[in-house]
């Protein structure tokens, strides 16, 4: 009886010493990345209405010599990926894992926990794509839209990492608190998002990506048309916040357009 006790008691102590040892690594995190996009960075970003998947390897070369170090590119969406990247010279030697795999949520970014933890190892970010969403998000799988959109959709996310990186763990963890249980924060924080993804020349391919999720979950063109927006900037707000950029110079496609066989 003594022993077991004893045991509880060390496992209690092992366990409180554990939480307080992570607390510490949070309050004493400053290995925080302050990256900032020159303008010599932004003018680099070719902008693009149209991606096409390519015939030859010769652009997956070229695009992986200059985008993918560091990188680990999902299977199937390795071009899609490095395109993606191509709008973040911030990310260009940053550590991040394209993962493909069950989940809920479509797409989704986020620190590497385990790295998050340790000040001292340089932190490692996670696209994870789904493949299967348990049927309700299934409409919108990636592997569903087309490879302009795919750009697009990947290229929000790569947007929320370009966010992280100036964050230090203990704002990283009440950030994922907020967007969990806080609707409202998660609505702010996920059209800023857009906004950033647009600020970074990938505005044509989430203004198609924005009406092909529309479609697939039954949307009229009227009401596409219509709709003011709510988590993610709607179609014709998307429009409007291109327009502060001077880089898009071609013509959006018409709404109607994207309802034609």
């Amino acid at each position: 009886m003594k022993f077991l006790g004893r045991l509880l008691k060390w496992l209690l102590l092992s366990l409180l010493g554990l939480v307080l040892l992570v607390l510490l690594f949070l309050v004493l995190d400053r290995d925080a990345q302050h990256i900032a996009l020159s303008k010599a960075d932004q003018q680099s970003i070719e902008v693009v209405k149209k991606y096409v998947r390519p015939t030859d390897s010769s652009q997956y070369v070229a695009l992986f010599k200059t985008w993918g170090e560091n990188k680990k590119l999902a299977p199937g969406f390795e071009l899609q990926c490095l395109l993606a990247l191509s709008h973040y010279p911030e990310l260009k030697k940053v550590p991040i894992d394209f993962l493909v795999q069950p989940a809920f949520i479509q797409l989704s970014a986020r620190p590497d926990p385990i790295t998050v933890l340790l000040p001292w190892v340089k932190r490692k970010y996670l696209v994870v794509i789904s493949n299967d969403t348990g049927r309700e998000n299934d409409p919108i799988l990636l592997s569903k839209a087309l490879f302009n959109e795919q750009v697009g959709i990947i290229g929000h996310e790569l947007a929320h990492v370009v966010f992280y990186l100036d964050k230090n763990s203990l704002y990283l963890a009440k950030l994922a608190y907020q967007y969990q249980y806080d609707e409202a924060f998660a609505t702010v924080f996920e059209r800023e998002t857009d906004k950033r993804a647009v600020a970074h020349g990938l505005g044509y391919q989430l203004y198609d990506f924005a009406f092909f999720v529309r479609k697939a979950f039954g949307n009229t063109l009227e009401e596409i048309e219509t709709e003011k927006g709510d988590m993610y900037l709607s179609p014709g707000e998307l429009a409007q916040e291109m327009k502060k950029y001077t880089f898009y110079r071609d013509t959006l496609n018409a709404p109607k357009s994207y309802f034609e066989d």
